[in-house]
């Protein structure tokens, strides 16, 4: 396959990874800067326990998550655990947030947490996923590259585009 610079499987990447990186980064600035304006909310030891346990959380999904995009870009298997693993993601964070509201935990000190568990997570996602690229990527044979490369959204904020959606719905 003859292929220009600008089309290389490593220049792709870098582009993605680029775009994926800066809104992790806005992500978790955007977050870090909620905790830190009602920090008088949020206990040392609970936002460290949080943080910690978030950025672990973050770490491990994301590898997970990059294990699974050198698999087939069809792969119902892999496009159902994606969905799976973010549904509970959501699911828990609601329930928390559900509980400590019933309990009687004020709204600020449950928003602060919120935030402090999202930032740490982006992070850790941001984390595991670059540490994951650097250290496997050049190791794919080349189908694998190119299922990497096809599953890796550009986007993490917006990661549905209208190919994958209407994917999903063929036979």
């Amino acid at each position: 396959m003859n292929e220009t610079a600008n089309t290389s499987p490593e220049s792709i990447l870098r582009k993605k990874q680029r775009r994926r990186q800066t809104e992790y980064i806005g992500l978790t600035a955007f977050q870090t800067t909620f905790a830190f304006m009602f920090r008088q909310y949020l206990g040392f030891e609970s936002g460290v326990i949080i943080s910690a346990s978030a950025l672990s959380l973050g770490w491990i999904l994301a590898v997970l998550r990059e294990k699974r995009r050198i698999l087939n870009s069809a792969s119902r298997t892999r496009i159902l655990t994606d969905a799976v693993e973010s549904l509970m993601l959501m699911f828990l964070l609601a329930l928390s947030v559900i509980v400590s509201l019933k309990i009687g935990i004020q709204l600020l000190v449950v928003q602060v947490h919120l935030c402090t568990f999202l930032a740490s997570y982006f992070c850790g996602c941001l984390l595991g996923e670059t540490r994951w690229i650097t250290n496997n990527f050049e190791k794919l044979n080349q189908i694998e590259r190119r299922n990497y490369l096809e599953n890796l959204n550009s986007s993490i904020i917006f990661p549905y585009n209208k190919k994958f959606l209407s994917s999903l719905f063929k036979k």
